[in-house]
């Protein structure tokens, strides 16, 4: 481990050599300097984990050298040692940022636990600002330079803290499901639950139980999607697949706020947001979609853009992509050319990032060494086509699923058990049923 590096400041030489002296053989690194003016031209070059310093000093005295140290590092904790008379000034050096200050003659026992309690703070701090740094990086982001994305990140910025309920429209594979992430935890309800509802997976003999929850033969009751996101964010996508009848009952949990069943009414209190890849008003005029649920959800619209309208933000989009498949399944980053990045320009993308993943995918475990639409497809006889595609199909789900295999089984309509195997010969990851 490093030692913390301690700056001694004081123009007494007994003092200045006894404390330097101290500091070393308590395990300190220990520097001195006899004066502010010596200490701030190694600061041009150096910097300490903490600084001692008397008060008086000729030339620049502590309280001056304490306001040239927080010009040049703001968080630098600074100590000072003062005389009798000088317990004035050291209250206002603290109130200018000085960390703490000793009052001679002062106890050693004492200057070194305030030290080593100062040290503790520091760490900490930047403990703290790395945890911060790092969560930040995990947070889903929307990437993308083009004058179309920006928007949409100004559009998010200004709709998430808003709680209000908002349906995100957009083609297969435009983002929808991350902006709705974004919305959620850039929003008032973060810390609470993000459920999402895939309208479209859900069983037709199970949609009323999923969404609304059921009672149990012995009479407990289970609770649905709907409840599990009380007081968080309630994600349904796909919505224009939801039924008539089902929409009619998500419109009256919506106005009462509170699911009813069986005579039973539980509060619910959450913020919708709904995704659908087709035109909702469409739906309306074709009596597929309610016109009352659709203005009780769409506070809001916001509009995701196909690859094709924000062409330029392609090879950006797969070169992240790659980076993301490569670190998941612990292979190299395969090299991207001009060649690679005119051959992503050139490609329509019907299944927009969904279909650049996918290839990003192959790419990165040496299934398809092009790219760029039709020149992704698969290779080899029709035994290894069939392997490759069947690979490429259960990343898609899994990636979809989140790493969810329980749901991704259901999806592909498979036993869990067989996809679990599956999973296993192609060195693919899931994570069972975390969600």
């Amino acid at each position: 481990m490093t030692r913390a590096r301690i700056w001694v400041v004081d123009d007494d030489d007994d003092h200045r050599i006894g404390l330097c002296d101290l500091m070393a053989t308590t395990g300190y690194d220990a520097q001195g300097f006899d004066g502010a003016r010596a200490a701030l031209d190694q600061m041009d070059v150096d910097t300490p984990d903490l600084i001692l310093s008397d008060l008086r000093m000729p030339g620049v005295d502590g309280i001056a050298f304490l306001e040239a140290v927080r010009g040049r590092a703001v968080d630098l904790p600074l100590i000072l040692l003062t005389g009798h008379g000088d317990v004035g000034q050291a209250v206002k050096a603290i109130h200018l940022g000085a960390q703490d200050f000793l009052e001679k003659p002062y106890d050693a026992d004492h200057l070194l636990s305030v030290v080593t309690r100062t040290l503790q703070a520091v760490h900490l701090r930047k403990e703290n600002a790395a945890l911060r740094a790092s969560l930040d990086a995990l947070k889903p982001r929307l990437l993308g330079e083009t004058t179309a994305i920006d928007n949409i990140r100004k559009r998010i910025e200004k709709i998430a803290p808003l709680d209000v309920d908002v349906i995100l429209m957009g083609e297969t594979g435009t983002g929808k499901d991350l902006t709705a992430r974004i919305l959620h935890q850039r929003g008032p309800r973060a810390a609470g639950p993000f459920v999402t509802i895939n309208c479209a997976a859900l069983r037709e003999d199970n949609f009323d139980a999923d969404l609304f929850g059921h009672l149990r033969s012995d009479g407990t009751y289970r609770s649905g999607r709907i409840v599990q996101a009380d007081g968080g964010t309630l994600f349904l996508d796909q919505i224009e697949a939801l039924p008539l009848s089902l929409q009619s009952r998500l419109l009256g949990v919506i106005q009462s706020c509170a699911v009813e069943l069986d005579g039973d009414t539980r509060p619910v209190d959450l913020r919708i947001l709904a995704a659908s890849a087709a035109d909702l008003k469409d739906l309306i005029a074709q009596d597929r979609f309610r016109l009352d649920l659709f203005f009780r959800l769409a506070a809001v619209e916001l509009t995701l853009p196909p690859l094709r309208e924000i062409s330029a933000d392609i090879p950006l989009l797969f070169t992240h992509f790659v980076a993301e498949a490569a670190a998941r399944y612990g292979l190299p980053e395969p090299e991207i050319t001009f060649a690679d990045r005119k051959a992503l320009l050139r490609h329509h993308w019907p299944g927009n990032a969904h279909e650049l993943r996918q290839l990003a995918q192959r790419r990165v475990i040496g299934l398809d060494t092009r790219a760029g639409g039709t020149g992704a497809a698969p290779v080899g006889t029709l035994k290894e086509r069939v392997r490759q595609f069947e690979t490429m199909e259960i990343a898609r789900v899994l990636d979809r699923c989140k790493g969810n295999t329980a749901r991704a089984a259901q999806e592909l309509g498979i036993p869990r058990r067989t996809l679990n195997a599956k999973i296993s010969a192609s060195h693919l990851r899931g994570r069972g049923d975390a969600d």
